[in-house]
């Protein structure tokens, strides 16, 4: 039986499209001035140091990461990069109660800032 420190998780994929831009040869400043990142937390997240966890850095960076070398969106509700399109048409997708991961993704779309539909000057956040 594996320890629980010996696991090996495998990274985001955000986090992974980052490590593949510094690998490919550019520069880890280069690299945090077009996210945004400041260059010490990328270079500690890159170099699997980051010492905080990762889900404040993925709500504020991964839809940007993602737009930008992936030309996807940053999907909270499954945690993983979709294409546009795909996002367009969970957000346009009437409720539906037949399928409860169907039900969930409905639910998620409702308040997801990725959402085009959502009035962002409105506080309560619903589409249109």
């Amino acid at each position: 039986m594996q320890s629980l420190t010996s696991l090996e998780l495998q990274d985001p994929e955000w986090l992974t499209l980052l490590k593949t831009e510094v690998a490919s040869g550019r520069t880890i400043t280069e690299v945090a001035a077009e996210v945004g990142l400041s260059r010490p937390a990328l270079s500690t997240l890159v170099s699997g140091k980051y010492p905080a966890r990762l889900d404040k850095i993925e709500r504020k960076f991964a839809a940007i990461i993602l737009a930008k070398y992936k030309a996807q969106v940053f999907c909270p509700h499954v945690q993983a990069g979709i294409p546009g399109e795909l996002c367009r048409t969970h957000a346009n997708t009437p409720m539906t109660t037949s399928r409860p991961e169907k039900l969930r993704q409905w639910l998620a779309c409702r308040d997801c800032p990725q959402n085009p539909n959502i009035d962002t000057e409105n506080t309560n956040r619903r589409p249109k």
